[in-house]
């Protein structure tokens, strides 16, 4: 919300205490998803149990956007809310994801370094920006995390995205194709091809 409101720098203060609160040990987890080790009981009992500080518990939640509040999301998660190209896409998904299909959802340390690129950028300042795509890249391109990812389509549509900011239009095409190769149905990335296909032609 900082962010689309232009508090840029309030924002960054509180993106840089997120990332510092975010170490090696926190768990991701999803209330839509599920990937293997969920339910694992005994890896969050011994989270628990390592966790010293009982005010902060070592998980972090799927950032989610519903339609009513797409006046606070960044603009290219609004495409996350209109995933679909086709009522068939639609009438294709199962239960579960009906019930957040029309939303926006992403996994949190991919958002976190999206939202650094877009803040730095705004803010004018390129090497922490590219600093934030680095990471971003970094995180999407270590396989240890794509078992762990819950919206891995959405989160390679954020770095799609930042190369298209960059200009780097080829690289943003390569990117939002290896999204569709994980979910080629009901997946923003349809949107972005076409709109990145279109800047390629000219």
């Amino acid at each position: 919300m900082l962010y689309c409101s232009g508090h840029l720098q309030a924002a960054v203060r509180v993106l840089e205490d997120v990332e510092r609160r975010y170490h090696s040990k926190v768990k991701a987890v999803c209330g839509y998803r599920s990937i293997q080790g969920d339910s694992d009981l005994k890896v969050f009992a011994d989270m628990l149990l390592g966790n010293t500080d009982n005010s902060e518990p070592p998980f972090a939640f799927c950032v989610n956007f519903l339609r009513r509040e797409s006046h606070c999301a960044p603009f290219i998660v609004l495409f996350e809310m209109n995933r679909n190209i086709t009522e068939e896409e639609v009438a294709q998904r199962r239960y579960n994801e009906k019930l957040w299909m029309d939303s926006a959802e992403v996994d949190a340390l991919p958002f976190l370094y999206y939202l650094q690129y877009l803040t730095y950028g705004g803010l004018g300042e390129r090497g922490n920006k590219l600093n934030a795509l680095r990471n971003l890249v970094s995180y999407m391109r270590d396989d240890r995390h794509h078992i762990i990812l819950y919206h891995q389509e959405t989160a390679l549509n954020l770095l799609g995205h930042c190369c298209e900011m960059e200009g780097d239009y080829e690289r943003a095409l390569n990117v939002y194709e290896l999204s569709l190769s994980i979910r080629d149905t009901n997946n923003a990335a349809n949107w972005h091809v076409r709109r990145v296909l279109r800047l390629i032609s000219g």
